[in-house]
């Protein structure tokens, strides 16, 4: 009977055992999918503004990029060269890749200015001006391939390694969609990149190898007119090699709230603009973004005193705005700001924060701007002052006393007899 109790009992603990592992993983995959039926092998999709993961599907798993490797390559020539600033086409730059890939045709010695180069390399997907970008930035591509990787490394992100400016195939040579996305909400906050991402057509004037002008055009079909068209959709990188698949980026903004997608390893064209509106109506859908006006909370002021001496006042306020991304069953009323200040008996680390809370639970805090003025608590400032004034007072009395009496000696000198 003992003997049937403790089998009965290991049973059911393996029961038990298997059916919370079912259940973890059932959660897991919940989690994962959010009932979303999506075709790339990974994808991801986040709120541009506050960086959350609103959506992620093997979005940590190392992947080829293809063509959207350029969102970096764009991006850090706008930071780093001028726009009309004109480069030379280097025979690296022009035959150091396979030419069977997409380019336009730029020759050796051509010139061309950045501007034009950028938006090649973006609408056009062009392997040659991106070479042309990336010496013109860093003087060889593979400077500019450690300029790649150290950006990377800058931003936190530690599944991607770059090879090369434009993403042709190299084992070596990968990221994730989750480092994608992060890469993109950097590149998007330069206005002169997302002017250029944002673009649908260009033409690029006539060189001084090129009699006539070159017209680019977006490959993300969701910034254009057509079947995959996406009325929220603002700018936009796909990609495609046989290793990597159909790999696609695109931004996306409404109702204040922005949205990035990325989708990677997709066996169909078309799939990669299935998935992403699939991704963008889940987000706009679901969530919401309350923003609190940095304008609209109070600036506050703390006297610092040391005794009874005032030894500094420092003031503070803040110049910027907070966006809040809430589900769209959140009362809006459940965010709060509030302001806090640390170390407020010590005018060297004193500091005033605005502490951002959703239902009373902290989500995230902002430092302020401080204006501290101190005042000389010394010895010679505060008491030698008082004393001073006091000998003052004192030898103003004396005075006083003394001419007091002088007057009525002098008076008694003229009194009469009796």
């Amino acid at each position: 009977m003992k003997k049937f109790i403790k089998i009965f009992l290991i049973l059911t603990l393996c029961l038990i055992y298997l059916l919370s592992v079912f259940n973890v993983k059932a959660q897991e995959e919940t989690a994962e999918s959010a009932g979303l039926e999506i075709f790339a092998e990974s994808a991801i999709l986040i709120d541009a503004k506050t960086g959350k993961i609103l959506y992620q599907k093997n979005a940590n798993e190392k992947m080829y990029p293809a063509s959207i490797t350029k969102i970096l390559t764009v991006y850090l020539s706008s930071i780093n060269l001028k726009p009309e600033s004109v480069l030379t086409a280097s025979d690296t730059a022009i035959f150091n890749f396979d030419r069977s890939s997409s380019h336009i045709w730029l020759d050796t010695k051509e010139e061309a200015r950045v501007v034009d180069l950028q938006h090649a390399s973006l609408l056009a997907s062009a392997n040659d001006a991106s070479n042309m970008l990336a010496e013109g930035v860093s003087g060889t591509q593979e400077a500019f391939a450690t300029l790649m990787n150290e950006t990377v490394s800058e931003l936190g992100l530690s599944n991607t390694h770059f090879t090369n400016a434009h993403g042709l195939p190299d084992e070596n040579h990968y990221t994730t969609a989750y480092d994608m996305a992060m890469i993109t909400r950097m590149a998007i906050k330069d206005e002169n990149f997302l002017k250029i991402f944002s673009t649908k057509t260009y033409e690029m004037p006539a060189t001084n190898k090129q009699a006539n002008p070159r017209i680019f055009a977006s490959g993300n079909a969701m910034i254009k007119n057509g079947k995959f068209n996406y009325e929220f959709a603002i700018g936009g990188k796909i990609g495609w090699t046989e290793p990597a698949g159909y790999t696609m980026v695109t931004y996306a903004s409404k109702d204040n709230m922005d949205l990035i997608a990325v989708v990677m390893k997709e066996s169909e064209a078309d799939n990669r603009y299935i998935d992403t509106k699939t991704l963008f109506e889940y987000g706009f859908n679901n969530y919401k973004t309350v923003v609190i006006k940095g304008s609209e909370i109070e600036s506050k002021t703390v006297e610092i005193k040391k005794g009874n001496d005032l030894w500094a006042k420092a003031t503070f306020d803040i110049n910027v705005d907070f966006n809040i991304l809430l589900s769209q069953s959140m009362d809006d009323s459940l965010v709060k700001a509030e302001v806090e200040i640390r170390n407020e008996d010590d005018p060297e680390k004193i500091e005033g924060y605005v502490v951002l809370k959703i239902n009373n639970e902290v989500v995230g805090e902002q430092i302020m701007n401080k204006n501290l003025e101190m005042f000389d608590i010394s010895f010679e400032a505060t008491k030698l002052p008082i004393i001073e004034r006091i000998l003052d007072y004192l030898s103003i009395g004396f005075l006083g006393l003394f001419f007091l009496r002088s007057f009525v000696i002098f008076l008694r000198k003229f009194e009469l007899p009796e």
